[in-house]
């Protein structure tokens, strides 16, 4: 059974300019109640933006203060909603998995513009990664990926893939009238994971097997 949340801002949009869901509370604690996952007297920080569901009213993902877990807020109804988990990948770089891990918890928790944004992060942790770019880089996602493609880490279709997911992630960061529903959040989730596989975890595969077979002839790179 879904456990009711107290918040602590009006909902109703007509009132004032700060409610539950709007832009001005992503990143404040919202309400309390009881987390579905670690069972215990919480508070919740608002993720992003509300957004419509096709099953409940409008939706808002929040992080439990406690556990971190990522659960969703029927506005209305005021209940937080226990949520399955989406597969995705295993084994990426810790840098990389933080984002990547809480996109898939805000796809659970029906936030596609919180899952979408977090996905356009992944570009730049990975970018991080082969050290293209740094926490505070003032290069765009845009130079990133380009420069991903430059120097071999992408080929020219998996650059376009994540140009996509920059795009789409860009539309899950502001109020517009694309905002993103589950079904895209879902499809940038596959491109995301098609570009995780042809780079990180293809350099972890290789690194093994040269690990295991050494071969004094292969390029050092």
């Amino acid at each position: 059974m879904a456990s009711e949340i107290n918040f602590k801002y009006t909902t109703n949009h007509r009132m004032k300019n700060t409610y539950i869901g709007c832009d001005d509370l992503i990143g404040k604690t919202i309400g309390s109640g009881t987390c579905s996952f670690c069972k215990n007297d919480a508070t919740f920080t608002q993720m992003s933006p509300r957004t419509a569901s096709s099953i409940y009213g409008y939706m808002i993902p929040v992080r439990c203060n406690g556990c971190e877990s990522i659960l969703s807020v029927d506005i209305s109804e005021r209940k937080i909603l226990p949520v399955g988990g989406i597969e995705g990948l295993e084994d990426l770089p810790d840098e990389i998995d933080e984002y990547y891990q809480e996109a898939l918890r805000c796809i659970s928790a029906d936030a596609p513009s919180g899952a979408v944004t977090l996905f356009r992060k992944t570009i730049h942790a990975l970018a991080m990664h082969y050290e293209i770019a740094d926490m505070n880089s003032n290069k765009s996602i845009y130079g990133m990926v380009k420069k991903l493609n430059e120097e071999g880490h992408i080929p020219a279709k998996l650059r376009r893939s994540l140009l996509t997911v920059k795009d789409i992630g860009n539309d899950g960061a502001h109020i517009n009238e694309n905002e993103p529903d589950r079904e895209q959040a879902e499809a940038i989730k596959g491109l995301i994971d098609a570009v995780l596989s042809a780079t990180v975890l293809t350099d972890q595969q290789i690194e093994f097997a040269r690990e295991k077979h050494p071969n004094p002839h292969a390029e050092d790179n």
